[in-house]
């Protein structure tokens, strides 16, 4: 057991020094330990404890992180610092009205406290009071103006509100503070795939975009799309990419065709993960799914999603499934409010898809989303006309409205529909589709002549796929 220093109520310099180049080196599991030895010794010391809270946070001991932030708050309840960083703490383990009440005490202790603002807008904005994380994002700027995360952060407030322009002039200004960030050049180019500048906007992205869009509609296919048509249309894009030195890059294995209707998607899947239910709203949701059988079909059915039109402009989706516990690789959804509107959409689309694809495609209704069949075999069956062999349980309601009780998140979020035509955020895509489809053996890929594998990530997951699904 170690001897308490009974000579010294504070750690040696020796020891705070060492604690600091642990940290600062990353060295994260040093830092820990060293820092639990001193807290040990001196528990009334709060740098320590300071470190220790940031260390456990990174080192992913989030429960032990939270209590050595409180902690901290509890030997200097007057630091904005150690509120901050209780902040932090709450966010990232989800409490977030917890970590917005951190944020607004370390602000009344700090006015001047640049992060805090900014950690306060990032709260606000996933609460959903975005007119709030706005005056908040604001506030951090006028502080600390060359704070390009902040730029970045309000411009996808702004985009949230439906102010594009603003959203993209908040981007260009994160962009030039911080120029050499792909992720930062990401947001405007997901921001371009619903928004068309003027044209007197100069930037790289929005004239890549721009030349890629006509490039597609002069060009635009009427009757079957060959590979050929295809491998020049990529090929063409990457082209105009190169031209402009652009180096950007996406994480998203989807391209989508928005409307203005919310789906809630995310929130529903959350809810089933929590409490093994399915949501109300999923019962009366059911997907036209295609599965192309290669990467040149998947991009075909792409420009088939973006060209065919529907009375009610259906949310539409092609993708690669990443899904660990489901099957597949290439897939095309239509979303529907109906299983009878999904009937006509599938037929509709299968003659379509024979049209300008050819034969062998077939397009068929499924309900939902394939999760929730896995822990409720019957609610995938599909009976075309009268009751589902699977209804709603009436006994999951109340769960499922406490639970929208405790989130409810009061937005004013305005989802804007993409825009028709080819953009550069879905040749992004379509690379990371690339990587996949080398990742899963298509002998097809070699025809898009893509040698750099843009995602390794990607690449990774799809060798391992392949070994699971091969014979699916």
């Amino acid at each position: 057991m170690k001897k308490i220093n009974v000579n010294s109520l504070e750690p040696s310099q020796q020891q705070l020094n060492g604690l600091l180049e642990h940290y600062q080196a990353g060295r994260y599991v040093d830092a820990e330990k060293l820092s639990i030895s001193i807290t040990q010794e001196f528990p009334e010391h709060p740098f320590a404890w300071k470190v220790l809270a940031v260390v456990l946070n990174l080192n992913g001991k989030l429960r032990e992180s939270l209590v050595a932030s409180q902690k901290c708050v509890q030997l200097e309840p007057q630091d904005g610092a150690a509120h901050n960083n209780l902040g932090n703490t709450f966010k990232v383990l989800r409490r977030l009205n917890e970590a917005e009440a951190s944020y607004r005490k370390a602000i009344t202790l700090k006015p001047d406290y640049a992060e805090a603002y900014s950690n306060l807008g990032s709260t606000l904005q996933e609460l959903g009071k975005l007119n709030e994380a706005e005056a908040s994002y604001r506030k951090a700027i006028t502080l600390k103006p060359d704070f390009a995360e902040v730029h970045r952060n309000l411009g996808t407030t702004l985009q949230e509100l439906g102010r594009l322009e603003e959203a993209m002039n908040s981007y260009t200004k994160a962009i030039e503070l911080n120029p050499h960030s792909p992720w930062l050049i990401q947001n405007l180019t997901e921001l371009f795939a619903s928004y068309t500048p003027d044209e007197g906007f100069l930037h790289p992205v929005a004239r890549v975009n721009e030349e890629i869009k006509k490039n597609y509609l002069k060009d635009k296919t009427i009757g079957i799309i060959s590979d050929e048509k295809i491998i020049k249309l990529f090929n063409q894009s990457t082209s105009i990419i190169e031209k402009y030195n652009l180096k950007t890059e996406t994480q998203s294995r989807q391209i989508f065709r928005k409307n203005s209707i919310n789906l809630n998607c995310e929130r529903h899947m959350k809810i089933f993960n929590k409490f093994n239910i399915i949501p109300k709203f999923c019962f009366s949701c059911y997907k036209v799914l295609v599965e192309p059988r290669s990467i040149l079909e998947l991009i075909k059915l792409f420009v088939v999603f973006d060209q065919i039109k529907f009375v009610k402009n259906n949310i539409r989706k092609c993708m690669i499934e990443m899904r660990p516990e489901i099957s597949g690789f290439y897939k095309g959804y239509i979303f529907c409010s109906s299983v009878e509107e999904a009937y006509q959409i599938a037929d509709y689309l299968e003659i379509f898809i024979k049209e300008n694809i050819g034969s062998g495609l077939h397009a068929v209704v499924k309900r939902g989303c394939s999760e929730y069949a896995l822990s409720f075999p019957d609610y995938k069956a599909i009976n075309n006309s009268g009751d589902q062999l699977m209804n709603y349980n009436e006994d999951w309601k109340s769960i499922e409205e406490e639970d929208n009780l405790l989130n409810s998140l009061k937005s004013n979020r305005i989802i804007i529909p993409t825009l028709p035509g080819l953009n550069l955020q879905d040749i992004l895509v379509i690379r990371n589709w690339i990587d996949y489809a080398k990742g899963i053996g298509d002998a097809s890929v070699h025809l898009l002549r893509q040698n750099k594998i843009f995602s390794q990530a990607i690449y990774n997951k799809a060798k391992k796929r392949s070994g699971k699904y091969k014979d699916n």
